[in-house]
């Protein structure tokens, strides 16, 4: 894996780091409503990973689970220190591992350019004219 990025990342106390390798499979903005929820902001921004190229360094978390408006499993990682939201394992994607954008140490190189669930972002947030939008979300289908 030489030459591949690797990124760090942690959460708000710094209890739990994690490390990626390589670049993300997708970066996109989501603005469903349990991102909402989940960072009680506007929408989150999620780095999907290929789960071998995610590793946890240290630190204690713990999972909460939910489903999906699509009925399937979703398992969020948070700190069990100060509860940030540091990852996902999907089950439509089992490959993949969600991460946290605003977790990484640097977040320089993001540039987003797919939104979904746009259908129920904020009325007051101006979507840029040059990215891809989808009301909903592709995550899992195959082209």
């Amino acid at each position: 894996m030489s030459g591949e990025a690797v990124r760090g990342g942690r959460c708000a106390c710094g209890a739990v780091r994690y490390e990626t390798t390589g670049a993300p499979r997708r970066i996109s903005v989501c603005h469903c409503k349990a991102c909402q929820r989940r960072t009680g902001s506007a929408f989150g921004i999620a780095c999907y990973f290929p789960r071998a190229a995610v590793r946890v360094l240290g630190g204690a978390t713990r999972t909460f689970e939910r489903r999906s408006d699509a009925g399937r499993r979703v398992s969020l990682q948070f700190c069990d220190a100060c509860g940030t939201t540091l990852s996902w394992d999907a089950e439509v994607v089992p490959d993949l591992v969600g991460i946290a954008a605003g977790t990484l140490d640097d977040t320089s190189w993001l540039a987003p350019k797919l939104h979904v669930w746009a259908g129920c972002a904020q009325s007051w947030l101006k979507l840029p004219e040059d990215a891809e939008v989808l009301q909903q979300s592709n995550i899992g289908q195959t082209t």
